[in-house]
Parts: C-alpha cells; sequence; structure tokens
C-alpha cells in the first residue's frame, strides 16, 4: 500500500481530534428516560447513545443515570431556550457544572437546527463558554439544509446534519442521494461530521407537507437504509444519531419496522464499526464517484474490509471500480455482514464483479490476499 495515503491519514486524524471518542456513536434522538425497557430497546437495536429533549434538571438526571444502568452514552441536550433568555448563560453553566462529570455524559447539543436570529454569533459566546468549562467534551450542532447551514463551523465541534428524503414515493425512487451529498458537503467544511439518519416515516410530520400522497408516506426499506449509513461512512463520519425512536415506535411509528429492519441495518453499522480500526477514517477511493458509485477502504482488526456503494436509483451493469493504485496486491473478497453474495475480487487494482449492481446496494467485503499460481 502507498505511503502518500498515510500523510492524508494523518491531516485527518488531525482535524478529527476534538470528537474522539472511546466508542464510535451510534445514536438516537428522543430516548423514554423513564424507560429501562425501551433503552433496552435502544440498546438491542445496535445503538450506544441516547438523548432526549426534555430539560429540567430532574430529567437530564433520569436520562443520565437510567443510561447509564443501560450500557449507554447520551448526548445532552441543553435548553436553548437559554441562548436568547435573559440570564441564559450562567443558566446553561449552572447545568454543565452540574452534570459534566456524569459518567453516561458523551457530548454536548448545543442547538437544535439554529436559523434565523439564531446565527452564529448569537451560539459563539456558548461555545465558548462550554470550552471554557469542558475543553474535552465536545458540543455539536444539528444543521438542517437551509440558506445558513453551513455558516456554523466555528461554534461546533461536530457538524450534524439531517435530511429525510424518503416521503410518499416507491422504492428506488426516493432521493436518498440528497442524504449523502449533504454529508460530502459538509465533510467538506472540515469539521468532523455526524450524519442523522431518517428512523421515522412523513406521517408523523405529514401537516408539514403539501403535494404529497399522504397514504403513501413510509419508513426507509433496508436497502435504503444501508445506503445511507454505509454511503455517509465513505464520507469519513464520526458517528450518527438517527431521528427519531419516538417516531419510530410511537407517533405515526411501526415497533415493528425498528425491530427488524432498523435494528438489523443499526446492528451491521455496530459490528462493522467495532471491526475496523477507525470507522472515521477510511481510505477513500474519488474516481469511484465517475460512475456513481462509492468505494472506500478501512484497515480492520484482522485485515482489510473494502466496501462499494451503487449511488443510483437505477442497476449498474457493470459495477466496480479502480482503485487509483493504492493496492500492490490481487485479493478474494467475501461478502460482509448483510451483502448480498456474488463473486467478486480485485485483480490490477480494479474491483471486478460478476453481475449486476441493483438499486442503491451496498457491498462490503473482507480482503484476503490471492495466492500466487
Amino acid at each position: 500500500m502507498k505511503n502518500y495515503l498515510s500523510i492524508l491519514m494523518a491531516f485527518v486524524c488531525g482535524y478529527a481530534a476534538a470528537a474522539e471518542f472511546k466508542e464510535f456513536p451510534i445514536g438516537v434522538y428522543s430516548a423514554d428516560i423513564h424507560s429501562d425497557a425501551s433503552m433496552q430497546a435502544i440498546r438491542n437495536a445496535g445503538f450506544n447513545t441516547v438523548h432526549s429533549y426534555s430539560c429540567s434538571d430532574k430529567d437530564y438526571q433520569t436520562l443520565l443515570d437510567t443510561a447509564q444502568r443501560n450500557g449507554l452514552k447520551v448526548m445532552f441536550n441543553l435548553d436553548r431556550k437559554w441562548v436568547t433568555e435573559p440570564g441564559g448563560m450562567e443558566q446553561i453553566r449552572r447545568t454543565v457544572r452540574q452534570f459534566k462529570d456524569h459518567p453516561a455524559l458523551s457530548f454536548w447539543y448545543l442547538y437544535d437546527e439554529p436559523a434565523g436570529k439564531i446565527t452564529p454569533d448569537v451560539l459563539r459566546p456558548f461555545y465558548r463558554m462550554l470550552k471554557e468549562e469542558t475543553p474535552n467534551i465536545p458540543v455539536a450542532i444539528v444543521t438542517c439544509w437551509d440558506e445558513t447551514w453551513d455558516q456554523y463551523s466555528d461554534v461546533l465541534d461536530i457538524q450534524m446534519v439531517d435530511l429525510y428524503p424518503v416521503r410518499d414515493q416507491e422504492f428506488p425512487n426516493a432521493p436518498i442521494q440528497q442524504f449523502t451529498t449533504l454529508v460530502k458537503n459538509a465533510a467538506a467544511l472540515g469539521k468532523p461530521v455526524m450524519a442523522v439518519p431518517q428512523l421515522m416515516s412523513w406521517k408523523s410530520f405529514s401537516r408539514q407537507l403539501k403535494d404529497y400522497d399522504k397514504e403513501k408516506f413510509r419508513f426507509p426499506n433496508m436497502t435504503e437504509m444501508r445506503y445511507m449509513m454505509f454511503g455517509a461512512m465513505t464520507y469519513g463520519v464520526c458517528g450518527f444519531f438517527g431521528f427519531s425512536y419516538y417516531h419510530a415506535v410511537r407517533t405515526g411509528g411501526n415497533p415493528k419496522w425498528w425491530e427488524t429492519d432498523c435494528a438489523k441495518v443499526f446492528n451491521e453499522v455496530k459490528r462493522f464499526s467495532a471491526a475496523v480500526n477507525s470507522p472515521d477514517q477510511p481510505v477513500i477511493f474519488r474516481r469511484a464517484d465517475d460512475s456513481n458509485q462509492r468505494a472506500a477502504y478501512w484497515q480492520g482488526k484482522d485485515g482489510g474490509y473494502l466496501m462499494l456503494v451503487n449511488a443510483w436509483p437505477l442497476e449498474n451493469q457493470r459495477p466496480g471500480c479502480w482503485l487509483e493504485g493504492y493496492f500492490d496486491k490481487d485479493y478474494e473478497l467475501t461478502p460482509w455482514g448483510n451483502t448480498r453474495k456474488v463473486e467478486a475480487s480485485v485483480v490490477n487494482n480494479k474491483i471486478k464483479i460478476d453481475g449486476k449492481a441493483q438499486p442503491w446496494e451496498v457491498f462490503i467485503w473482507k480482503m484476503k490476499e490471492k495466492e500466487e499460481n
């Protein structure tokens, strides 16, 4: 493997340092803070981090204690009202000092989708205060895709981005590439990116949408979810935070979908992030983009892992791509996780697949050096 890529990896490590975690965060919004059973359902589905919008001291304590009891970490939702109310700085400072040493605390969630009057200038004093009080705890903000989404990089350590593209479209016509495009654009801003995938049907928010067939609102299927998750990982995300547990199982929700499709995909992501050394630092093969594909490589604890993504709602008749001279040997490729079993190999630095790639299909392979004849 070529040494020049080690320089790139060092650069990636440098800007990601502000968002280092002991475990790759796989989180979910809106957990039930009072329910051990719900926390276990979240953990069993592959998640390791939770969140709640509740902001009283009593609720904060309950969330942290319930999460810790169930082996989960917490994205701590700071009360957004104090950003604009008199005395807000000291209110948030008091909260931070009260809970900063709780063992379940993972990182601060400063603001949810700032826009309009909540400019970076408004948030900057609060970000500085958090870094003064807790310099080693990352600060996250989620931004949706509006005209100002990319202007907050200097008031956060983790750039969270959300976009929920599956509405009333039949598969494979939902524009789920919008999600990975947003992740790509966020990564270009230079801060660690945490992607927020769709874990709900728009039935939960049907009053917000016009000109849609509301009877056809649906959850993402497994193929779409694998594309959004693993497609995002090819850009080097530092974690995921799905929206949301409450909407997945309650309001407009479907507990069966949570227990089957959602759990199967997120447990696969959990296993993959544990199998590779640095899930947020892939080697990215950018030439794959030329043919509506994504390709990336991770060194694992027991060998290499190679990923190829069909980033298109149509079959790819000739999937595969050039790997930019990175490998100096040929490899056999063994399907990993929920990957469909097809004959595949790396020959002369090119992925070769026997067959077509289905719309939005993700291939993950374990690599094994070919034996010389």
